[in-house]
């Protein structure tokens, strides 16, 4: 669906709208000019014929034009005794021998006595061309509309622009508000009053929301502390449990999946408080990061889980990809990728690493295509994988949304492609 600015928008339905009321309005016009030009033009037919009628009473030789001529009338004598004497007037055409062509005529037609003898008098005059009248006055409106919708142009450019500009920029802060940056809502125009209220209601709803927002914070980052240390405390009894020789085989392996239970959960709690610290911008210190120094590092690390696997790793390293970002946040963002990759992939797997000096690329083998609108979902799992947690991804996820300059993507290509790119912001 093509979207439109405001102004377009209003400014599509307003020259549509004049164009319908010029017209309305042009027809209305054209009648009314007509039937007052009719109008006048009989009237003086009527004058004409009062006193053609009565000159014939007194000078009986007006009874013999029996054309039309210069006097631009003829009477006709009538047979018979009693004849209607009504008068009618029509639009008609006339030959004129003076012009040598036929012309559009109103012509009175009326029956009067004289003496004993009735007449029929006819007077013609000259009225004006409707098809030349029709085709001025469509030129004229044709123009005129041309001039209105040119001048609501600009003035809608010029006028409105100005009217609108606090409604901008209420728009350009919105857009730059990120919710927990405790920012006030300044106020662009106090003057205009649905403005104001708007600002107004604006401001009450982000005093809300920043007010919900900080203590959702505060209780996610007080019940991970606290839940950390009760975890610890269960997971260490549990251990020293498990050395306990007097416990039957079935008793520790009960014990030990309790112990894997807790320890999963502490891995939750502590990715939770990592997506908690990220949404709150507590990495803010950046420096320039090589991935390529970065990724070996952790290869080293994850070798064991490689090696407990089976999986062969292929490394690509066609330049240096180098992002400026928190240290930390470009460790677990890698270390997540790549665990991501290991964990999911079976034994004797291939997993995939291109390093180029714009994108970052991890593969692992596939049969099928992830759901993209889900995957980097909290707790969402492709899979039934005990051992994951269902945030990795997520975490992934949050730091680049942290940061303008890279752009997580994910593609299906004979496996799962999870790659950074850098991403110039529009």
């Amino acid at each position: 669906m093509q979207r439109r600015s405001l102004k377009n928008y209003t400014l599509r339905y307003l020259v549509v709208a004049i164009l319908a009321i010029i017209g309305v309005w042009a027809a209305a016009f054209y009648l009314v000019v007509i039937e007052e030009v009719y109008d006048n033009i009989d009237d003086g037919l009527k004058d004409s014929r009062h006193r053609i009628i009565s000159e014939a009473g007194s000078d009986p030789e007006i009874l013999n034009t029996g054309e039309f001529g210069i006097t631009q009338f003829k009477i006709t004598g009538l047979p018979g005794a009693h004849h209607d004497t009504k008068t009618q007037i029509y639009n008609s055409e006339l030959y004129l021998p003076q012009q040598d062509d036929k012309t559009s005529v109103r012509i009175l037609e009326t029956i009067f006595k004289n003496g004993r003898q009735y007449y029929r008098l006819e007077i013609y005059t000259s009225t004006v061309e409707e098809d030349d009248l029709l085709e001025d006055l469509l030129i004229a409106l044709a123009a005129l509309y041309v001039a209105l919708v040119v001048s609501i142009v600009m003035l809608n450019h010029f006028i409105l622009r100005k009217a609108w500009k606090p409604f901008y920029k209420i728009l350009d802060k919105l857009g730059g508000y990120r919710l927990g940056s405790s920012r006030k809502f300044d106020r662009s125009d106090p003057r205009i009053i649905e403005f104001n209220n708007l600002e107004e209601a604006l401001e009450a709803m982000m005093e809300r929301n920043e007010t919900i927002y900080s203590r959702q914070k505060q209780f996610i980052e007080n019940a991970s502390h606290e839940l950390q240390t009760p975890l610890a405390i269960a997971a260490n009894k549990l251990e020293l449990l498990m050395e306990n020789e007097q416990l039957t085989e079935d008793q520790l392996h009960k014990i030990e999946e309790v112990n894997n239970t807790l320890h999963r959960l502490k891995r939750i709690n502590k990715s939770l408080l990592t997506i908690s610290k990220i949404e709150n911008k507590q990495f803010q210190t950046t420096e320039t990061i090589c991935f390529n120094v970065l990724l070996t590092q952790l290869l080293e690390e994850y070798a064991s889980l490689v090696q407990f696997k089976e999986i062969r790793i292929t490394l690509e390293d066609r330049g240096t990809f180098e992002v400026n970002m928190n240290r930390d946040l470009a460790t677990v963002l890698v270390s997540n990728l790549l665990k991501n990759a290991i964990v999911h992939s079976g034994k004797g797997r291939l997993v995939e690493i291109s390093i180029a000096p714009g994108s970052f690329l991890i593969k692992n083998e596939g049969d099928s295509p992830l759901n993209t609108a889900l995957i980097f979902e909290r707790f969402h799992k492709g899979g039934q994988n005990e051992h994951s947690t269902g945030l990795g991804l997520s975490i992934v996820q949050s730091i680049c949304n942290l940061y303008d300059n890279i752009l997580l993507k994910y593609d299906f290509r004979n496996g799962h492609c999870f790659e950074i790119i850098m991403h110039k912001p529009v």
